[in-house]
Parts: structure tokens; sequence; C-alpha cells
């Protein structure tokens, strides 16, 4: 009996002491460095998606994806409690945004959707797994369109999105397209364009080309035979007519109204998707008409030791962009432990 008490009283105190533990790590203040698990943190896969506080900056991280997303950076300003900066993109129209943030060992209570409610990551093993993974050695700013330089002026790389190498030519004809230094082709199936598609492309200053009279635009649409009619949706078309329905050059294609459905507005088929309503192509060109001008003043380049090789800024005076260059160590992460 006297051995049953003293086991009740040994996990009575093991008990006690536990609460106490969690009663500490939810209150008591504590440095926010480390990892931090949440509902609204990374993509809606299966991969296992945290954010990590590390040498001032706010990583997303996965055991899946790389590199980590860049996503922020956090100052101290007191015993656990720290000023959080959002990074924002004026191409998206959001600046960036500040909060307070109070962290304790198991939790972090701020007043922003950005970090919501986070507990400390208990999936220890999964995370340091992906810290240490050698292809997160490095960072990306998803924020800003930018380049990691690398190599001779003999064999320049460019690393996009942290990880994807690319060659100058590459680049190149990136930036062409994105620029829209291409004429943009137009195919109709009529003999003339919509008044309000030219009337946009010269407000926002893109050249175009026309080719009227397209007939495979209007006769190669199939339908599925295998289905129900009312379970056939609307009319596909067949890209092995003409490589033009899918290709990635800069071109639309406007499929006019038929006799049948002459009270229709005309189809807009632009960069390889389903068609588009006029209001849907203008919101889509008036978004590439400012990552254009965007991207002309807000492209970062980093180099070693924040210097532009000559080689490179002869590459991008043609395009009239005035590249930001930082030192390629703000993008260096390495393998923390």
């Amino acid at each position: 009996m006297k051995k049953l008490k003293t086991v009740i009283k040994v996990l009575g105190y093991g008990v006690l002491g536990l609460c106490a533990l969690l009663a500490a790590g939810w209150f008591i203040p504590f440095p926010i460095e480390g990892n931090w698990t949440g509902r609204t943190i990374g993509c809606m896969c299966d991969a296992h998606n945290f954010l990590r506080f590390e040498d001032g900056k706010i990583l997303i991280m996965s055991d899946a994806h790389t590199p980590p997303e860049w996503v922020g950076a956090y100052r101290q300003k007191g015993r656990g409690y720290y000023e959080i900066e959002k990074y924002g993109s004026e191409l998206f129209r959001e600046d960036s945004s500040y909060t307070d943030a109070y962290s304790r060992l198991l939790r972090v209570k701020s007043d922003t959707n950005f970090l919501g409610r986070l507990i400390r990551d208990p999936f220890v093993l999964t995370c340091r797994r992906a810290i240490n993974n050698p292809e997160n050695e490095w960072i990306q700013n998803p924020h800003f369109p930018g380049y990691r330089i690398t190599g001779t002026s003999d064999k320049r790389l460019f690393f996009v999105w942290g990880k994807d190498k690319k060659t100058r030519e590459e680049i190149e004809t990136a930036l062409n397209s994105m620029l829209y230094r291409q004429t943009l082709q137009i195919y109709t199936s009529s003999n003339e364009v919509p008044a309000s598609v030219i009337e946009l492309l010269t407000r926002i200053g893109f050249d175009y080309q026309i080719h009227a009279s397209q007939e495979w635009i209007a006769a190669e649409w199939i339908n599925d035979p295998s289905q129900p009619k009312w379970r056939q949706g609307p009319p596909k078309y067949d890209p092995d007519v003409n490589p033009l329905w899918t290709n990635k050059i800069p071109r639309l294609i406007i499929r006019t109204p038929t006799e049948e459905d002459k009270e229709e507005d005309p189809e807009i088929y632009f960069g390889g998707g389903d068609a588009m309503n006029f209001e849907k192509v203008e919101k889509n060109f008036e978004f590439r008409w400012r990552l254009r001008e965007f991207t002309k003043t807000n492209l970062y380049l980093y180099a070693e030791n924040g210097i532009l090789p000559e080689d490179v800024r002869q590459m991008f005076e043609p395009f009239g962009i005035e590249p930001r260059v930082l030192d390629e160590k703000i993008l260096y992460r390495g393998k923390k432990k």
C-alpha cells in the first residue's frame, strides 16, 4: 500500500511538472528562431511545409520543394517581442507590411494573417532533413524577378528561381517574351479584328501583325463522340492540325461567331490556354504591361561581391533594363543546423 502511494505521488508530481512545462512554453517569452507550422504555410500538396525564422529572414521551407522562399524579415524589439515585415511587390499591387509578434517556446502570437496561428513544428527529423538538404543552401526571392549570376564571360549561367540554370541565350529569349519585343501575331477566322482588341494593344504599346481569314480556326473543332452530348461541354480544338493552337509564341487566335451563334462574343485564345472573353484578355494584357514596366526597373541580379560583370551589363542594356545589383551572399544560407 505504501509503495502504491509512492507511485501515485511520483506520477502526480510528474503530471504537475509536465503541466508547468507546458504553461511555461505557452506563456513565457522565448526566442523566435526555429521551425513553425500553421494552416496557411506553403502549398496545398502533401509535402511538409514549415516556416523557419533564421538570421533575420523568414523562409518557407519544405521537404519536397526547393529552394526556400524568402517571404519576410524579423527584428527583435524586446524579450520575445519582434517586428515582422512581410515582403510585398508593386507588381501585384501589394506593399510590404509590418506587424508585431510575440514569441513563446511553443507558439507565436500576432495579429496578422501572414503568420496566423503558429506552433513549434513537432516533426523535428523531417524539418532537419529539409534544412540540411544541399538544394536548400540557396534561397529565392519570389516577390521580384531576378537571377543569380555564375560562370565566366565565355560560359555565363543564370540561376532562375534559385536552382534552374539557364544560359545567356535562354535568358535573352525569356526577356524578349516578357518585354514583348517580338511582334504579336494575331490570327482571326474573319477578315478583321475586333476594334476593342486593337484599341487595347495600341494603348499598352504592343506591336502586332494581323493574319486575317484563317479558315483553320473556324474549321478545326472537335467533340468527343464517346460522351453523351450533354456531357461534351464546349468544343475542343485539335492541336495536331495547326501547332499555333498550343505553342507559346506571342500570338492571339480569335474565333469569331458562326452564323448559328452570331450573337455570341468572339472567343480569344492566348498563350495556349482556354478561350477568354475580351474582359479577361484585357486583364491579362494589362498585367503583362505592368510586368514589362516593372521588370525594367526592378530586376535583381545577384553577383559575387555585388559587382556586375561587364558582359552581363552589356547583355541587359539593349532591353532598356536598369538592374539592381546585390551581393549573392544575401541568398546563401548554407546547411544550418
